[in-house]
């Protein structure tokens, strides 16, 4: 097994949650988000265990490289295209979520508009480098900012202000029936395997049991964090007041020593860099997807790369911007549910895709 696939995988479960699937699970609390959580762990390990072993037919090749081997170059070009949008989108999105979150907590004199563009610059010059660079820029900020992750966790947990008992409420909503939102929101904490669509020509995707359920169980452990201590420490009623209810509850523990006293700002430093980390790893997948929709000869040079590059991903950027300007963050919150759900179709697409081509490839004689 290979360390930077735990990496790769690792960095989603520790940075989605916390952005779009915290507030849409909470705001179902009632109504079986629990219940998805469950359902959401068998379909990320399905997934998971499907998409890794069909890629081990296909060693040191991208998507690119196994589509054009099977599929006519149109086919090819629309499904890179639409594999493509969903990580650039994603990228973008995560970076005005955010935007949105250091502009609240920490930076409030500072425009929503200047933050998003000198996030992007960090991000969008990461990921125009090699998949190498970002791998080994994503080892060294999981290594520095995790330990720091799950102290302020162990701080949460065991602090005088958890209220037990809203906990325990919850058990009566265990085996209500999920919405297929929930569980489509609560399986992109599992989705970091869409990642080795690229990084599957600089490592191997062969992944072992042990290395699938430690995967499995920390991802259930990151939904149920972000999903009981918000209860625990803002209520089963007042939970449902805030609109980051997680940050909210960083927010309610306190250093006694230290160079802070409100752990929220440790905690947005860590989590800026799990972030921007992320973004970067979309992002640089999914501009790798989309260089794959065109010929070699038009990109030949590592300039016309950079600049390909470069230009797509201000556009995106550039719609990303308006769309955090035109409508209030709320508004955004509820909107991502159906680019949850579009996620969930894409990367069912893309597991069914991969798992067909490397069915065909094990037929041949």
């Amino acid at each position: 097994m290979n360390r930077y696939v735990f990496y790769i995988l690792w960095e989603s479960i520790l940075t989605i949650g916390l952005l779009f699937v915290n507030r849409h699970l909470l705001d179902d609390r009632f109504n079986g988000s629990i219940a998805a959580m469950l359902i959401s762990a068998v379909i990320g390990t399905l997934f998971l265990i499907i998409f890794s072993k069909s890629l081990e037919r296909f060693p040191n090749q991208g998507l690119p490289e196994i589509l054009a081997q099977y599929f006519p170059k149109w086919i090819s070009a629309c499904l890179l295209c639409i594999f493509s949008i969903l990580l650039l989108s994603e990228g973008c999105l995560i970076l005005g979520g955010l935007s949105a979150i250091i502009n609240r907590f920490l930076l409030p004199n500072l425009q929503l508009t200047s933050i998003f563009v000198l996030f992007f610059l960090v991000v969008a010059w990461g990921a125009s480098r090699s998949s190498k660079t970002v791998l080994s820029t994503l080892e060294i900020t999981l290594v520095i900012c995790t330990p720091v992750f799950y102290f302020l966790f162990f701080k949460l947990l065991f602090s005088p202000g958890v209220e037990w008992n809203a906990i325990k409420e919850m058990r009566d909503y265990v085996f209500i029936a999920p919405k297929w939102s929930n569980i489509t929101e609560a399986s992109s904490t599992f989705s970091g395997f869409v990642g080795l669509t690229i990084f599957n020509r600089t490592i191997p995707s062969k992944m072992k049991g042990w290395f699938i359920a430690l995967v499995i169980l920390l991802g259930l452990h990151t939904l149920a964090m972000n999903f009981f201590m918000p209860i625990g420490f803002l209520g089963t009623m007042g939970v449902e007041d805030f609109v980051n209810p997680g940050i909210s509850t960083i927010d309610s523990i306190r250093f006694e020593l230290g160079l802070f006293e409100r752990a929220i700002f440790v905690f947005l430093l860590v989590f800026l860099m799990f972030a921007l980390m992320y973004s970067m790893i979309t992002m640089h997948v999914g501009i790798e997807l989309l260089q794959g929709c065109f010929s070699q000869k038009m990109l030949s040079s590592n300039r016309k790369a950079q600049i390909f590059k470069w230009v797509v991903l201000s556009f995106i950027a550039i719609l990303t911007g308006l769309y955090f300007y035109i409508f209030t963050e709320k508004s955004i919150m509820e909107k991502s549910i159906y680019w949850l759900e579009f996620r969930f179709v894409t990367e069912f697409l893309l597991v069914a895709t991969v798992s067909f081509l490397a069915f065909r490839k094990g037929r041949r004689p």
